[in-house]
């Protein structure tokens, strides 16, 4: 297999470390080990949270240049974990490139494991609603939020949705079943589990990514990623209050 080939190989595991959420310095760091690991010289690497660029010169001496964009992201930790071992072999000259491409085939083929996911909606749900307060029947109704919440955010990936009409939509469609679970007397304190629900939704990943980007001089990174917390945390905010306006929520 020629460099060409072999690169290809290395974007292919930078792509997937950003679309399985790898932080920035990570992704960079791993694509410039591989390249340095396998011979390459005048390794050049960028990153941001949906793009990187590899810059580097062959064996030969051509300068090669490519670049790689992941449109949409997801955490995966297990395929992270995967990633990084593989990042480790190829670094250490461990594996010759139809060992490599074997191993991609493989982590592209661990499928997530989403009746734990469910599980974690709905346990999550339910704790927090009792940590701001919520008693039995509250807790009951987040756990059911939660449920709900993970098929509904489930369709609207299938869908390709926009990110920040996608968190909208989930605080309108949790906000609108604690309303009704209310008026119904099926709870007596809305706000807990409203509160406990959006915990859900609330972009804890991304704001503590963007400050470890920033504190480590990653500022493009780290400021899109903040942007993006912001936007997530307005979205969440626009769903409640118009849901809270039209079913004249407590």
């Amino acid at each position: 297999m020629n460099d060409i080939e072999t690169l290809e190989l290395i974007n292919e595991i930078g792509y997937l470390l950003l679309k399985h959420g790898a932080e920035i310095y990570r992704v960079e760091e791993s694509l410039q080990r591989m390249c340095e690991g396998l011979g390459f010289q005048n390794v050049e690497v960028f990153a941001i949270p949906t793009y990187f660029t590899l810059s580097l010169t062959l064996h030969d001496g051509t300068p090669y240049h490519s670049s790689k964009r992941s449109r949409t992201n997801r955490t995966h930790l297990d395929h992270l974990y995967e990633l990084n071992n593989l990042v480790r072999k190829i670094s250490n000259q461990e594996l010759d490139a139809s060992d490599i491409r074997q191993k991609i085939n493989e982590i592209k083929s661990q499928k997530l494991n989403f009746q734990l996911i469910l599980i974690g909606y709905i346990v999550s749900a339910a704790m927090f609603c009792l940590f701001f307060g919520g008693s039995f029947n509250e807790m009951i109704v987040s756990a059911f939020i939660g449920f709900v919440l993970y098929f509904f955010i489930y369709l609207m990936e299938m869908l390709n949705m926009n990110g920040i009409v996608r968190t909208i939509l989930s605080s309108m469609v949790l906000s609108t079943i604690a309303i009704i679970a209310l008026k119904m007397n099926l709870i007596s304190d809305q706000q807990s589990v409203i509160t406990g629900t959006l915990m859900l939704l609330v972009p804890g990943i991304a704001i503590t990514n963007s400050l470890r980007d920033i504190i480590g001089g990653d500022f493009v990174s780290g400021l899109s990623r903040m942007i993006e917390a912001i936007l997530i945390a307005a979205s969440i905010a626009i769903g409640v209050g118009i849901m809270m306006m039209l079913l004249k929520g407590a």
